[in-house]
């Protein structure tokens, strides 16, 4: 009652506070929904902050989203990869577009041109960078176009529609232009083309910097001259080589004390590594080594118990697949550039063809039942554990026993099938195989080879892969592979299907002791015909090397002798007076019982137009070694070369072009031999040199320079790192929004 009282005696003031109030509310309505949203829209969420402060609201994160789905349908990843951008562009596509058609091959493909030396940066750099936690692209689209922008790398969208008009119809054979492409994304996507072209000038921006980090590993005129000035710069020589090895004495008597010693000197030291301190290459530093076991058949003898395709099979063939046997002929015999006209070849005529195809088709499948029915016999007991989780001991214990199964099925199928274990073979050892290094299988567009599969193994799982090589485990089948090798006795080619497993893995590193052994045999089919056992002993090797050392001092004394002879008459009566004492022959009259004869004739060789390698080449080259040690033995000549070269042209003063005729020793304890030079002649590079070749020097350079940088500039934890990116929270999206789209995964449900 009281309050009823109250509002009749306050009536006029109570009318007036409503009246201001609805007011107020009409004024402000605007701003008071504002802050209302702001308070209770989930998409003004804060999820991250970056660059002190600047925050990343859910709002941000679906806006980038539609970004980049606009830059999909704009084929920016296929523009991308096809940019003049180095690494660059085939970077920002795995970043930025990870389900691209492109992103895939995009790891496989870098790895393939370090491999061919194309790439100047090392396996371990690329593995480092794809090893790396997958960022959100949204969140990388948000952090590197604000980097962009902050540097001042803006395209306008003016230059972004050109881009687009020059462009697109290239990349789709003129079956589209950037007019109607942007009206589809108009039409699909609800967008208009302001920002559709806004987005692509974005891209645009990041592009241009990211290759202008790449391009401040600026490459001078100078640079380039000076590359171009060595690797340019040609040598010619004359001399006469005398070379240690055919003056080794291996009845020299060699002490276990001085095989110790100089076993301790260079127990750490890499083969064929030479230097100043090491300038034979010594080094006794074992490679990693691999053991193998295998099961073999051979096609030839699976196609002897495959059912002959009958005349019917033939027939049938030949009218399903008539199209293989067509062929084109000019209306005009005489004018072969006349219409081409199809002929279909007669059945007589392609007859044996299609046996020979029936047969292997048929062969094929045989091989491959009976090796599916070897790996069902072999892996039958590996479902009763757990494959990821076993340990090395495990998988030995349930594996099948190759040569027990092998004999089994060999005599339920009357098939031979050959087993076998290697030795332990390194990489060296292993391509010189004749047949392991042929193994090898095609999945997809993708061929493995056995010998990056195999020497990827480990006892463990693994928990770093390398890129485009599976995940491969001790006792684990690999194949089957194909291959062959050539008979020398049948003079054919002999094709093959193997099943291979590593058995063991020793890593590189140095030996316990001078003592270490170890069998290298390879594969061998017929152990009835197998050669002798070969192993490699530590102490025979360093054996071996203090008498080429002892030698090398011998072929330095006949150089200082040839010397000396010369000075006392002409290089043609030296050499034949050498040769008369030192290269006589058993057949030779004149020969003595006091004569050191070892039958090692020399004469006077020549070398014209050497160039010597860039220094950037030779990295190259060392990078590739450690890469692939089985290349190494094919690029060590290439380096050692280059360092005989490198010494002949210590030997010319810096004003001079030419020695002279001379009659000078050079000992090259790389190659193990005593040179005795004659003349060397230097050709300094030309101005044609520079003109033809500075566009490609210059590349090369900076290739060099700015390569590795790439990957260090476009690591994810690097972009996240530089930026100052900081997760704030995770906020559970609303029911109808698919949480992979709006909220960036945090580190911690990364590594959950």
């Amino acid at each position: 009652m009281h309050l009823v009282k109250w509002l009749r005696r306050n009536m006029q003031q109570v009318m007036v506070f409503v009246v201001i109030a609805i007011m107020v509310a009409f004024v402000l309505g605007s701003g008071v929904r504002y802050i209302f949203d702001s308070i209770f829209n989930p998409m003004k969420t804060v999820v991250a902050t970056y660059d002190d402060g600047t925050k990343i609201k859910r709002e941000d994160y679906r806006a980038s989203q539609n970004e980049l789905k606009v830059l999909r349908m704009l084929m920016a990843d296929q523009l991308l990869i096809q940019s003049q951008s180095g690494m660059t562009g085939p970077l920002l596509v795995y970043l930025l577009f990870p389900d691209s058609q492109f992103s895939g091959d995009i790891a496989s493909q870098m790895k393939q041109a370090i491999q061919q030396g194309q790439l100047p940066v090392s396996q371990t750099e690329l593995d480092d960078f794809f090893q790396q936690r997958p960022e959100s692209p949204e969140i990388l689209w948000i952090l590197l176009k604000s980097e962009a922008k902050q540097a001042g790398c803006i395209v306008s969208t003016n230059k972004a529609s050109e881009t687009l008009r020059y462009a697109i119809p290239g990349m789709t054979k003129n079956q589209l232009d950037a007019g109607m492409l942007v009206r589809q994304i108009i039409k699909s996507s609800n967008i208009s083309q302001e920002q559709i072209v806004r987005t692509f000038s974005d891209l645009l921006g990041v592009l241009t910097y990211t290759s202008s980090v790449m391009d401040q590993q600026a490459v001078t005129i100078n640079q380039v001259k000076a590359s171009l000035g060595r690797s340019k710069e040609r040598i010619d020589a004359e001399f006469v080589k005398i070379a240690a090895e055919p003056l080794v004495d291996k009845d020299t008597d060699v002490t276990d004390a001085q095989i110790q010693q100089h076993f301790d000197k260079y127990k750490a030291h890499v083969p064929g590594d030479s230097s100043e301190d090491n300038p034979f290459g010594f080094g006794y530093q074992l490679p990693k080594r691999i053991q193998l076991e295998y099961m073999i058949v051979l096609l030839d003898d699976v196609k002897k118990k495959i059912e002959k395709p009958t005349a019917e099979d033939l027939e049938d063939h030949y009218a399903q697949n008539i199209s293989m046997y067509q062929t084109s002929e000019p209306v005009d015999p005489n004018n072969p550039e006349s219409e081409q006209i199809p002929k279909r070849r007669s059945f007589a005529e392609v007859e044996a063809r299609i046996r020979s195809t029936l047969e292997t088709e048929k062969t094929q499948i045989r091989a491959n039942i009976l090796f599916n029915e070897i790996k069902d016999k072999t892996e039958e007991e590996f479902e009763e554990i757990n494959f990821d989780e076993a340990t090395a001991e495990q998988l030995q214990k349930v594996a099948g026993e190759f040569d027990v199964i092998g004999a089994e099925l060999a005599q339920k199928n009357d098939i031979p099938i050959a087993t076998g274990k290697t030795g332990w073979l390194d990489m060296d050892a292993f391509s010189r195989d004749k047949i392991l290094n042929t193994l090898g299988v095609r999945r997809g567009q993708q061929y493995l080879r056995l010998s990056d599969m195999a020497f990827a193994a480990t006892e463990e799982k693994e928990l770093r892969r390398r890129i485009g090589v599976p995940s491969v485990r001790t006792w684990q089948n690999l194949g089957p592979f194909s291959g062959g090798y050539f008979s020398e006795e049948e003079s054919q080619y002999v094709q093959l299907m193997a099943l291979v497993r590593v058995v063991g893995i020793q890593d590189a590193g140095t030996a316990d002791s001078v003592d270490v052994t170890f069998e290298t045999l390879g594969v061998v089919l017929d152990p009835q015909e197998a050669a002798e056992q070969t192993s490699f002993s530590v102490k025979d090797t360093v054996k071996d090397d203090i008498l080429l050392m002892k030698a090398m001092e011998t072929a330095n004394s006949r150089g200082e002798e040839l010397a000396a002879m010369i000075a006392d008459a002409n290089w043609i009566d030296a050499i034949d007076a050498y040769n008369e004492k030192y290269a006589a022959t058993e057949a030779d009259p004149d020969e003595t019982e006091d004569a050191e004869v070892d039958g090692q004739k020399i004469e006077l060789e020549t070398i014209e137009q050497q160039l010597r390698m860039s220094q950037a080449n030779i990295q190259k080259a060392k990078s590739m070694m450690l890469d692939n040690p089985g290349m190494a033995s094919r690029i060590r000549p290439w380096l050692t070369g280059n360092m005989l070269i490198n010494q002949l042209y210590t030997m010319l003063d810096e004003d001079n072009e030419t020695t002279g005729t001379i009659q000078k020793p050079l000992p090259f304890e790389p190659e193990a031999a005593c040179y005795v030079i004659k003349e060397v002649v230097r050709q300094p590079a030309t101005t044609k040199d520079y003109l033809d070749n500075k566009a490609q020097a210059a590349l090369q350079l900076s290739m060099s320079e700015s390569a590795g940088l790439a990957l260090v500039h476009l690591s994810p934890e690097n972009i996240l790192e530089r930026m100052g990116y900081e997760l704030k929270l995770k906020q559970e999206p609303a029911e109808e929004e698919a949480p992979s789209e709006e909220v960036p995964p945090s580190s911690d449900e990364e590594s959950e």
